[in-house]
């Protein structure tokens, strides 16, 4: 399984831009439609995206933040993601479930009429307001093409008119609420959102472990200068990959033997521990 820790946003406005963020040490890259582009420039962005992808392929994981649904652009942007034949996309302002279905159907549609096979596609909603908080575990439950949730904080502090802090108090409601919908809808943990101070890693570092401590297992970018931080924190250490193999291997040795409470490293370990060291194990591609 391909970890995915890092998701690096760049603007659809150059391709020398988009050549570098590919060619980062970024998981996955965001080629940003929505809030990167100015109104004028929307239609050139999106064929500039389009044509880029058509003549690079690439193997890394690209994605493409659409703009929203309340937009009248919305569709020819996931037309076109379908057509350079992206990872997936990014909905901004998710905010129910049923709007989410109307674009996963529209990817649908778009692969029926370029009589394409439907191919692996994630839509990743952006849950970025007060009411897509409310509705999270709507959203993540919409369709199969959901595979996690992405959480957008400066979006959701301003819609919310709370200050975002060093400290973090203010997402906490919003982080559980979005672990929580993920889990109960089945999917994937969520990628967390973006830090926007640049010349303060150790902040960086705080919020991605506040995160990871939270439930989420990625989070955001918008310069390659912050991925090493994220992936420092996303990335299980060897010695938690280590006592991880050791539990696992212990539990299901045990396990053949109808036993399934056992000891390693003098800590208890039962279903719960073990559920919890393969997880971690699968996260870790191990």
């Amino acid at each position: 399984m391909k970890i995915k820790r890092s998701y690096l946003f760049v603007p659809a406005t150059s391709e020398k831009m988009m050549g570098k963020a590919i060619a980062s040490e970024a998981d996955c890259v965001i080629f940003d439609l929505e809030d990167a582009v100015a109104i004028s420039e929307k239609d050139i962005a999106r064929e500039r995206v389009k044509n880029f992808l058509i003549n690079n392929p690439q193997e890394k994981d690209i994605y493409v933040r659409i703009n929203d649904i309340t937009t009248p652009l919305w569709r020819a942007d996931v037309e076109a993601a379908v057509d350079a034949g992206v990872a997936g996309i990014i909905v901004p302002k998710s905010e129910n479930g049923s709007n989410m279905k109307v674009i996963c159907q529209t990817v649908i549609e778009r692969f029926e009429r370029l009589e394409k096979a439907e191919c692996p596609f994630e839509v990743l909603p952006l849950i970025e307001t007060a009411k897509g908080v409310h509705f999270a575990f709507d959203i993540a439950n919409a369709h199969h093409f959901i595979p996690r949730l992405v959480f957008g904080s400066i979006d959701y502090c301003l819609d919310l008119d709370c200050e975002l802090t060093a400290s973090g108090e203010e997402l906490i409601y919003a982080r559980s609420q979005i672990v929580n919908a993920s889990r109960a809808a089945g999917i994937g943990n969520p990628v967390d959102a973006v830090y926007p101070d640049l010349a303060n890693d150790e902040g960086l570092t705080n919020e991605a472990v506040r995160a990871r401590r939270s439930g989420f297992k990625a989070k955001l970018a918008i310069h390659p200068k912050q991925l090493e931080s994220i992936h420092r924190v996303f990335t299980p250490e060897s010695e938690e990959i280590e006592e991880a193999m050791e539990i696992v291997k212990a539990f299901e040795e045990a396990e053949l033997k109808g036993i399934a409470s056992i000891s390693v490293r003098n800590k208890l370990v039962d279903y719960p521990v073990y559920k919890k060291a393969k997880g971690l194990l699968q996260y870790s591609g191990k």
